[in-house]
């Protein structure tokens, strides 16, 4: 990277961007005050109905948030830490709470079953291949309220198109959406092969210059551009150790840096970061000191702040003691990275396309095992209307209690409302 950005301008972002997230706690408390009130009048007047209701909230939302935005950059306050007590980060957390509850309360089963998925345009609208947001693309999100969109490379023509594309589905949906790709830096860029932009190093390239700063600079230029298209979630970090153009080596200890430096470096314009693919490497043969390598940087990217963690769908049969694919079990998903490594972040599943599932699992089945295995998110399934309903049967039938659904719901809504307050940081 030519502009490199030296200690001083880094700190003096940084000190911008603690600033902004005092003004945004403040906004906060505004916009809840809103969210409060109508849902009180909802229930006053016997009104108050699930899509209605939250439309309503998030239009709310998003004015407050535009009335809010400021030209000028804000006055430097002398210690800006003083001005958050722990009172009122737990006041935040609390009302980030009340807003994910309520939403939670006001949204069918139907919806609440989509919104686990992210999945490609395609599998949404049944074309080809997505460049536009149109009116396929509404009467999709009409009917299956997906949690999330993955775009690749075929789906980019130019800035406008893709930014117009982005900005108009995200209109379209009755929920908030993630928006994704992966941006990982070398031949694996999409967004930067897609449009010729200069590509990123390679996680590679960056391993073998070995600074850690450098990740943080590299994945801070690629957050910059995402967030400017539209997107706010990157799948690009490969948190396993390997010799792989697409990852920071085989030593734990620089992985592990390089990982908590990418998270961080997405995270200063707001775009949502995923590790992956975890625990891949942890076969029969794997040691406890070699598991503790493979944990290690995942372990570093958690600390750091990742948002969600993809589990791999080769088997952990180290783990397990079996071939089940590991997204697909309970004792990957939920007793090592929920129990062990203590995440209370986003899980999300390997693509439930890989031929190791697909042979062994019709879609609905995959989709309900994933769930039952303590996973959040769905990404690609091979028929994404053969898991949505697979997954809805199971609900309905009480195989997957409704509660269980609420779990993961919960999660993944206060990734997206906690954003969209530090959207307005990374402005």
């Amino acid at each position: 990277m030519e502009d490199r950005i030296n200690s001083s301008e880094r700190d003096e972002r940084r000190e911008i961007r603690r600033q902004r997230r005092i003004r945004s706690q403040i906004i906060a408390y505004s916009i809840m005050g809103v969210f409060i009130i109508v849902f009180v009048a909802a229930i006053a007047l016997g009104i108050s109905k699930a899509t209605g209701f939250i439309q309503e909230m998030n239009a709310s939302y998003e004015a407050s948030l535009e009335a809010s935005k400021v030209e000028a950059e804000p006055a430097a306050v002398s210690s800006p830490e003083e001005n958050i007590t722990e009172a009122e980060v737990s006041s935040t957390e609390s009302m980030l709470d009340t807003i994910v509850d309520t939403c939670l309360s006001e949204m069918p089963i139907e919806d609440k079953v989509a919104g686990m998925f992210l999945i490609s345009p395609e599998q949404l609208t049944g074309a080809d291949a997505v460049i536009k947001a149109g009116t396929a693309t509404q009467d999709a999100l009409s009917k299956y309220a997906v949690g999330g969109i993955y775009y690749s490379t075929k789906n980019i023509k130019d800035e406008a198109q893709l930014t117009d594309m982005l900005s108009t589905t995200v209109n379209m949906s009755k929920y908030p959406l993630f928006i994704a790709t992966s941006e990982v830096g070398g031949s694996g860029s999409k967004v930067a092969s897609g449009l010729s932009l200069e590509m990123p190093a390679s996680p590679s390239q960056l391993a073998a210059e070995g600074s850690p700063e450098k990740a943080l600079e590299a994945a801070t230029t690629v957050s910059d551009y995402l967030n400017r298209y539209g997107f706010n979630l990157n799948f690009g970090i490969n948190a396993n150790l390997s010799d792989s153009e697409q990852s920071f080596g085989t030593d734990q200890a620089v992985v592990s840096s390089m990982v908590a430096q990418t998270v961080a470096g997405l995270d200063t314009y707001g775009v949502f970061s995923c590790l992956q693919f975890f625990p891949e490497m942890a076969d029969s043969g794997t040691t406890a000191e070699g598991m503790a390598d493979i944990l290690a940087p995942f372990k570093a990217g958690i600390d750091a702040g990742a948002d969600m963690i993809m589990v791999c769908a080769s088997p952990s049969s180290g783990i397990t003691q079996d071939d089940t694919p590991s997204c697909l079990s309970s004792a990957v998903v939920t007793d090592l990275l929920r129990g062990q490594l203590g995440y209370q972040g986003i899980i999300i599943t390997d693509t439930l396309s890989d031929e190791s599932i697909l042979e062994r699992y019709s879609d609905g089945d995959a989709a309900v095992a994933a769930i039952q295995a303590g996973a959040d998110m769905i990404f690609i399934p091979d028929n994404f209307e053969e898991s949505y309903n697979g997954l809805l049967a199971a609900v309905q039938s009480g195989v997957i209690s409704e509660d269980r659904i609420n779990e993961s719901l919960s999660r993944i809504y206060r990734v997206k409302y906690a954003s969209r307050v530090d959207e307005i940081a990374a402005d």
